[in-house]
């Protein structure tokens, strides 16, 4: 009995660890660098404490911050597009009129696809309006939520909204907030 429970528990320590470090496991990947001087946006989703020090390690790198936040690209607007109310509803009688509730499926599948398809354009129109209306060559995202354990960033670049840049940082001994930035922008930046 007590074999048995010290073979479970080492199972279990086991497994616990090893999808702990997969979770925490290091990924880059970059196809361009971005260097200093270049033109950027930054989204950061967290108090403004940390998107002022996230923003001050790149301008100290001497990148061109755009004062950006997710909130600008919303207006009003877009908020009470009216598009957003689509409805549909039938009224039918389901005796023997089988091709009524195929046409009900038809018109849902063709609502539901014209929101995936609207996704993608509403994205591209974003990036687009982020590119001209801001005048920023790339957006670079960043999470630092987890900062003690694991942290993330991407960039996209604005001109062919393709991602150039991405990392997952596992977090160090003796690492800070201030420490990681630097490493996320020495990464991008090609100059680690």
């Amino acid at each position: 009995m007590k074999i048995t429970r010290c073979v479970c528990l080492l199972i279990l320590s086991v497994s616990f660890v090893s999808v702990s470090c997969s979770i925490k496991r290091s990924v880059v990947s970059q196809r361009q660098k971005i260097l200093p001087g270049t033109s950027i946006a930054v989204i950061v989703d967290h108090p403004n404490n940390i998107k002022n020090l996230v923003i001050s390690r790149f301008m100290e790198k001497n990148f061109q911050v755009v004062a950006f936040n997710a909130s600008d690209i919303y207006e009003m607007k877009d908020v009470f597009d009216i598009k957003d109310f689509k409805k549909v509803s039938y009224s039918v009688s389901v005796k023997d009129d089988d091709k009524s509730l195929l046409g009900m499926e038809r018109t849902f599948d063709n609502v539901y696809k014209l929101h995936v398809y609207n996704f993608e354009i509403s994205k591209a129109e974003t990036l687009a309006q982020i590119r001209q209306k801001w005048n920023v060559r790339y957006l670079v995202l960043m999470d630092l939520r987890d900062w003690e354990e694991v942290s993330w960033a991407r960039a996209i670049n604005l001109d062919t909204f393709e991602i150039i840049w991405l990392e997952n940082y596992p977090t160090k001994y003796g690492d800070t907030p201030e420490k990681i930035v630097d490493h996320f922008i020495a990464s991008m930046s090609g100059s680690r």
